[in-house]
């Protein structure tokens, strides 16, 4: 199936379209992330709202553009709209006001005007044609109420609708009196919505100006107050007297126009042949998209660039009072580890039973199962509940590895509550002025709650319980690995295996020769066996003592801990640190706004 150039570019732009909405989604749940700060609630309004336009763009894709004619009341909208259709009463003009009470669509056919009809209300859209719209096969023109007129409650909402639905805005000013505040204020919220060829500014009645004038100074000093009161450029200005283009303009004898500049039919040449191509509306349409993406960036980044230097100054004073804090915390976490930890040397010989082979091996896993059982009995009357304990103590006896009493021994004890204590006391002492600082960035005055500000005390015990279990997992495998070295178990079993091989040797050639051994012989051979294996366990036990004892694989796994946590501060948890982080993120999105 062949598909046309027109289908697929529309296709590729429905694309490019639904990025930039993804875009925006991602600004959003971004925003979202900060919401202690004040201005994260109007943007998140704003891309919600630009979610919204854009979602309609793409509705009305393949629908005709939309130019609609905007101005404050005399400025002559509806004369512009005649002098455009070629009759001079397509839209009611004169020097009542308003002269336009609502939506005046010029178009080709009525049809092309439903969806008007359906957003704005029925009541609020009047169809008008001419033999002029027969040339407008892709352009709906429209013509809407004034901005400023007595009936500026009624007619604004009209206005509105109609420049969301708009892919094109002509905006009329009058030539004697250009610089009007209220219109440019009030079109300053919806110029930011429309981009380049999109946007084009009109100096209605400049026949009334002097022509050197109105080009060395009127419209100069127009453009720089247009450009500062909308804080962005204009690129398209043209100077035009739609009066002259009526049928019948009704020159007063003493007004006649003092001159013939005159950028009429270059705009009239801009809507019904620019506009007027199939191209432009797909082209236009994505380009609105594209610039509505831009438009909320720019305001986020804008936003938060405002306090740029002193939210990294208080980020900053956030990590130096953590990293102090989590100093502190970690002092007492290791003053309180002391003696806390008899269950280490109960893994340490789980880990060497999984290591060691030979007879040796055999005596360590013997002796972890009864260090297992010794450790059971302990917990069961220092912790309480001693059924509960005692099942555990039975459970780790038949499923050796696994030690519930050895690991509580390791993981629930006084330390980590010492820690939390001594954090947030530090934190404490530094809050204050760091919270008056954040309210200065615009951060909601609820930042001053210090317990708001620290990290949970479940959260807290649980990173901090998950590190040291870590850390002291590794320091077991470690020391565990050191002590099963192939030389080392040779070593140690060496004795032992010498003397079974040399009792077998004996026994073997006893055997074939028929002289029989006596029961003597193999009592004192097990007697001589089991010293010499107890002797080999007592010594091995010293150098486990001396090189990978409890203190020092507790501080071997302090050590890591602190390690841990100097290099990814996995205890910063400070809501507010967080957040001042996303704005500052929010900052560096302008190196990524095309």
């Amino acid at each position: 199936m062949m598909i046309s150039k027109r289908r697929s570019n529309s296709i590729k732009a429905l694309g490019k379209i639904e990025g930039f909405k993804q875009d925006v989604r991602m600004l959003r749940s971004m925003i979202a992330q900060a919401p202690l700060w004040r201005p994260s609630t109007p943007l998140a309004k704003q891309c919600d709202e630009v979610l919204r336009m854009i979602s309609e763009l793409e509705a009305r894709f393949d629908r005709k553009l939309v130019v609609t004619i905007i101005g404050p009341c005399g400025s002559g909208k509806s004369t512009l709209l005649n002098a455009l259709a070629g009759v001079d009463d397509l839209s009611e003009y004169g020097n009542r006001r308003p002269t336009t009470r609502s939506v005046v669509v010029f178009c080709h056919e009525a049809g092309d005007a439903d969806q008007l009809k359906q957003e704005m209300g029925t009541d609020s859209v009047e169809i008008r044609a001419s033999y002029a719209a027969a040339s407008l096969e892709n352009v709906l023109l429209i013509d809407t109420p004034d901005t400023d007129s007595i009936e500026q409650d009624k007619h604004i909402l009209m206005v509105q609708k109609a420049i969301v639905l708009s892919d094109v805005l002509i905006c009329v000013f009058d030539a004697e009196n250009p610089k009007r505040r209220d219109h440019v204020d009030f079109l300053a919220p919806y110029v930011r919505l429309f981009n380049k060829d999109s946007l084009v500014s009109v100096i209605n009645k400049s026949d009334r100006q002097d022509q050197d004038e109105l080009k060395e100074k009127i419209l100069p000093e127009f453009m720089d107050f247009i450009a500062t009161a909308w804080s962005r450029p204009v690129h398209t200005f043209l100077c035009i007297s739609a009066r002259s283009h009526l049928q019948d303009p009704q020159w007063d004898a003493a007004a006649q126009p003092r001159h013939n500049f005159d950028q009429f039919q270059t705009l009239k040449q801009m809507i019904f042949e620019t506009f007027n191509r199939p191209g432009f509306v797909i082209d236009r349409r994505m380009e609105n998209a594209e610039h509505l993406r831009d438009f909320v960036y720019t305001q986020s980044v804008s936003e938060a660039e405002i306090d740029l230097e002193k939210l990294k100054e208080a980020l900053d004073n956030i990590k130096n009072t953590e990293n102090r804090a989590v100093k502190e915390a970690l002092s007492a976490f290791k003053a309180n580890s002391s003696g806390q930890f008899p269950g280490v040397t109960v893994l340490l010989y789980q880990k060497l039973a999984q290591r060691w082979l030979g007879p040796v091996g055999w005596m360590i896993a013997i002796w972890s199962r009864i260090l297992i059982f010794s450790t059971g009995i302990v917990a069961m009357f220092k912790y309480g509940g001693p059924w509960r304990q005692l099942l555990g103590m039975v459970s780790s006896l038949k499923h050796g590895k696994d030690s519930p009493p050895a690991l509580s021994e390791t993981e629930n004890f006084e330390g980590v509550d010492s820690a939390l204590r001594d954090y947030r006391l530090a934190i404490l002492q530094q809050w204050p002025d760091i919270a008056e600082s954040l309210i200065q960035c615009r951060f909601e005055p609820s930042v001053r709650k210090f317990e708001n500000m620290l990290p949970d005390r479940n959260d807290f015990h649980r990173d901090l319980t998950a590190m040291w279990r870590h850390a002291l997992n590794s320091a077991l495998n470690r020391s565990s690995k050191m002590l099963s070295g192939f030389i080392l178990q040779l070593f140690f079993n060496l004795p032992a295996i010498g003397i079974l091989g040399h009792v077998g040797w004996i026994t073997m050639r006893n055997y074939f020769s028929d002289n029989y051994l006596s029961s003597g012989f193999f009592l004192h051979t097990f007697l001589i066996i089991g010293i010499i294996l107890f002797l080999s366990f007592f010594i091995l036990q010293g150098c486990i003592r001396l090189f990978a004892g409890s203190e020092r694989i507790t501080d071997y796994a302090l050590e890591e801990v602190q390690q841990q946590v100097e290099q990814i501060k996995p205890l910063s948890l400070n809501p507010a640190g967080q957040q001042i982080t996303v704005v500052l993120d929010l900052a560096c999105l302008k190196q990524i706004t095309p």
